[in-house]
């Protein structure tokens, strides 16, 4: 039986995901922040899909200390890791900071990614045809390494940016140095209540999109589960899929060194939880 876990998973597309992963005879654990959302998850999709081996990790991912505990709560139970799905975001308009000193967004959609990568590394290569997988969109900044938590002029469109901009530039140097294959998943327009937050201008457009265009969660899981398969038959690593096929790297923009400087940043933040 294989072994799929799954943040951001008590609603949306990590939640009809986890649900297609069970119904396929997987074992899937979530992660949700809500206790109370996790209990009812859980239960919801035990019935649903008649297989009982689902659990729920409770831990706000934006909190790097709780996604270093969230890792060491599923290593203890010394268990292979076929899957990482790494679905968690929640938009934030405001300005936030942590009560680690992050960008709340930065700290979620970035920091806590990279973090569960490095924490849950020895397990995926010990798992045969292990993957992860990140979920991201199209828009995308560059990081002003020098103002992290946007002092200067946030927006929620720039923070949005600012994280899925990291999460590019941090694939590409992580399949350059790690073995384990990394993929980058764009879902498209799907319609989840996450779309309500979109940062001002481009709400209004993507609600109107969305209507017209966007595809139920149970559509976005089957994609994700026909993705999925595509990586493990093509053994594919730092590619970029959308929908249900790879398609060709998001352009960023990248200075000569943004890469290392990236990688060196972001080890520097996260040795403390390691």
């Amino acid at each position: 039986m294989k072994t799929a876990l799954v943040t951001g998973a008590t609603d949306g597309v990590g939640k009809a995901t986890a649900k297609k992963l069970l119904s396929e005879g997987w074992k899937v654990i979530i992660i949700g922040r809500n206790p109370a959302r996790c209990n009812s998850t859980v239960t919801e999709l035990k019935d649903s899909t008649g297989n009982d081996n689902i659990s729920a990790i409770v831990a706000n991912l934006s909190i790097l200390n709780e996604v270093k505990n969230a890792s060491d709560n599923f290593l203890q139970g010394n268990q292979p890791l076929d899957f990482l799905m790494l679905n968690a975001n929640a938009i934030t308009n405001d300005r936030t900071i942590t009560s680690e000193g992050f960008e709340q967004n930065f700290a979620l959609g970035y920091l806590s990614r990279a973090l569960m990568i490095k924490k849950l590394e020895n397990v995926l290569k010990t798992t045969p045809n292990s993957h992860i997988l990140a979920v991201v969109g199209l828009d995308t900044v560059r990081l002003d390494f020098e103002d992290l938590t946007i002092k200067n002029n946030f927006t929620g469109r720039k923070a949005l940016g600012r994280w899925q901009w990291s999460m590019n530039v941090f694939t590409k140097e992580f399949c350059s140095k790690q073995t384990i294959p990394l993929n980058l998943y764009m879902p498209g327009l799907v319609k989840t209540k996450i779309l309500a937050n979109e940062p001002q201008p481009m709400r209004a457009f993507v609600k109107l999109m969305n209507v017209l265009v966007g595809i139920s969660v149970e559509k976005s899981a089957e994609n994700v589960f026909s993705v999925m398969n595509d990586i493990a038959a093509n053994k594919k690593n730092g590619a970029c899929y959308s929908w249900k096929k790879e398609r060709s790297f998001p352009k960023v923009e990248v200075k000569s060194d943004d890469q290392k400087r990236l990688w060196e940043l972001t080890e520097n933040l996260l040795q403390p939880y390691l």
